[in-house]
């Protein structure tokens, strides 16, 4: 008996012991600038002494913040020591552990340099890295405590009279109405809308610019003819351009309040617990993003709109169908397929790819999705091969596509500038309208605009081979370049803590108020906000500049974040052998693989189809795993 106490309390010693020291590494990661260049180095002779203090030199243990943290940590670490510590979890923290410690790099260096720089360097990054980790693998663990022991937080059935209106007695009514009124400040105080740049091109192009219509291919062209055309209508109906830019945004803020209560509705036929339903409303009401982006002209809102109404009917059709609708979930199908294929120019890829995997996992559905693919594939024929030509429109410009690997020859060539050959010189001199020095110093590491721009836009088939033979010869010689021009345009996927590119130029928003201003007036547009007297806009622009800078909160608007919840999300379901139900992520994945080559790193507008679904992610994720099916008789006879 004695032994067997001793042995318990050497093993609880030694138990909290580990979770100190991994309270310490972790805190150590957090504190200060832990992942520093150790160039300058400590005021000591001693090598390996002096690269000690060096990195110490960076820290900031110092605070009362600190000590909370500590003992924060402390108890988080203590409450998960004795779970069962599944594979998939170790393997996940140890992957965001890894983009972290890369992000922190590039973020600080535009370069891999605070990991690779030399031995001892690699070492420090290590240890943050394992910092990062025992961090990422606790936070995970801990979630599973809390699900697990507060039976509460997942209750299914509504506990009072305003749940049971919203999900239970209105399940898709009471959503709706509780989305309109949340809307109703954002809706007057900003009417007619917000316009965005790439939309203003759009319209531009609509009424006859000439270097936009050489532009007009870059944009989904009939959204560009519905963007004008209700211009159009409003000049004819009420001489005024902001009533037909009302037009535009009130149907589009309308869809979006109907696929936000139909998403809602759909939760509750997945029979996910209330909190879940409550996270969804506030996430896609309360949360500014989606109310100011859903009342602003730009081919993005239409984009995510359609995808997560996409996602949300095949999710009804495929796990809460039954024999009472045969033709309304279809209908609202195939509405969402035209959609994606029309709002934006990569709609139709993921479509695609979202159909094909349709058909071969959920078989028993087919003509539905069948008809999906004629749906996609007719329109991709009317637009590009009839309407297209009909109206003078090019394809677009090809130098979109090829964002990465232009980044890759920028940096090339401001990095080993000397070593191209006469050769190589020739054929690069001869896709780029500048000089090829100029081309060097336009480099950004995080958007590949200033580089694109000056890439001929439509390069004959000979010349693109031409290219990527040196291309090809010039990654030989130097792979580490190319590597990391790459990882410097895309981190910001993976690395929850680089803020939105246009973070850096304008505001979060990323979107003109009418310019920024109470009006936009040029040649194209005659614009002017209803509401002279802008105190209600200022209220709802700095509450979303607070929510910017709320701690926690304002984590919602990290690209990275979305990323890091996707891939757990997909963890969970292989943990669980539900590798079957990881088809309905299948679009978000394939919007992420899109985003890594897209033109800028971290580009939340870029995100928001992957933001916007979210809420049914989780939800999805958690019904999938529990395996119940849903009460679709119950929800027929409402």
């Amino acid at each position: 008996m004695m032994k067997n106490r001793k042995r318990k309390t050497a093993g609880a010693q030694t138990g909290i012991i580990s979770v100190l020291l991994k309270s310490f590494i972790i805190l150590y990661a957090f504190s200060g600038d832990s992942l520093s260049l150790m160039l300058s180095g400590y005021s000591m002779k001693v090598p390996v002494v002096k690269y000690f203090f060096t990195v110490l030199s960076f820290l900031d243990g110092w605070g009362v913040e600190t000590l909370f943290m500590a003992v924060g940590l402390t108890v988080v670490c203590y409450l998960v020591k004795d779970r069962q510590k599944a594979p998939w979890v170790s393997g996940l923290s140890a992957f965001f552990a890894v983009c972290t410690v890369f992000g922190i790099s590039y973020l600080k260096t535009d370069s891999w340099d605070c990991i690779f720089l030399f031995r001892l360097q690699f070492v420090l990054a290590v240890f943050v890295g394992t910092g990062y980790y025992f961090a990422y693998k606790n936070c995970i663990l801990f979630i599973g405590y809390l699900f697990e022991r507060k039976e509460n937080l997942l209750r299914k059935e509504p506990s009072n009279k305003v749940e049971r209106f919203l999900f239970q007695e209105h399940p898709f009514a009471g959503p709706l109405l509780f989305i309109l009124v949340l809307a109703l400040p954002w809706l007057i105080c900003f009417c007619p809308g917000t316009l965005q740049w790439d939309a203003h091109a759009q319209l531009m192009a609509f009424f006859g610019a000439q270097l936009a219509r050489e532009n007009a291919g870059s944009h989904p062209v009939i959204l560009t003819e519905i963007m004008g055309g209700c211009i159009m209508l409003g000049r004819s109906l009420f001489h005024s351009d902001s009533v037909g830019m009302f037009f535009y945004t009130g149907m589009q803020f309308t869809a979006q309040s109907l696929t936000f209560a139909y998403a809602s509705f759909v939760l509750r036929k997945l029979k996910v617990p209330v909190l879940f339903s409550w996270g969804a409303l506030l996430y896609w009401c309360v949360f500014p993003l989606f109310p100011i982006w859903g009342y602003t002209m730009v081919k993005d809102t239409p984009f995510y709109i359609f995808v997560l109404l996409l996602i949300v009917t095949m999710i009804d059709i495929v796990r809460c169908g039954g024999d009472g609708d045969k033709w309304r979930r279809p209908a609202v199908f195939l509405v969402s397929v035209a959609g994606v294929v029309l709002s934006r120019n990569e709609g139709r890829h993921v479509v695609l790819v979202t159909l094909a995997a349709a058909l071969l996992l959920y078989r028993k559905h087919w003509k539905t999705f069948l008809a999906g693919m004629t749906v996609c594939l007719l329109l991709i024929f009317l637009v590009d091969r009839v309407y297209m030509p009909l109206n003078g429109i090019q394809k677009g410009n090809k130098a979109d596509m090829l964002s990465v690997p232009l980044q890759q020859t920028a940096r090339y060539l401001r990095e080993h500038f000397d070593e191209v050959t006469e050769e190589e010189a020739a054929i690069l001199q001869e896709g780029f309208t500048e000089s090829l020095d100029v081309i060097a110093a336009a480099y950004s590491p995080v958007c590949s605009d200033p580089v694109k721009d000056h890439f001929c836009k439509q390069p004959s088939p000979d010349y693109v081979k031409s290219y990527f033979r040196v291309w090809r010869e010039q990654f030989a010689k130097h792979p580490d370049t190319y590597i990391q021009a790459f990882i410097n345009h895309t981190y910001g996927y993976f690395y929850p803590d680089r803020h939105d590119y246009q973070y850096e130029t304008a505001n979060l928003t990323g979107v003109f108020f009418l310019g920024n201003s109470d009006h936009r007036h040029d040649e194209y547009v005659d614009l002017d906000v209803a509401i002279s007297d802008d105190t209600g806009r200022e209220i709802l622009m700095h509450f979303f500049y607070l929510t910017e800078k709320m701690p926690v909160v304002s984590m919602l608007f990290s690209a990275g974040l979305y990323t890091y919840i996707l891939f757990g999300g997909c963890a969970y379901l292989l943990a669980k052998g539900k590798r079957r139900e990881l088809f309905f992520l299948v679009p978000q994945l394939f919007l992420l693989l899109l985003r890594i080559f897209s033109p800028v790193n971290a580009s939340m507008r870029y995100m928001l189809a992957i933001m916007v679904t979210l809420p049914v992610m989780a939800a999805w994720c958690y019904a999938a795993a529990h395996g119940e099916e849903s009460e679709v008789a119950a929800f027929q006879k409402r």
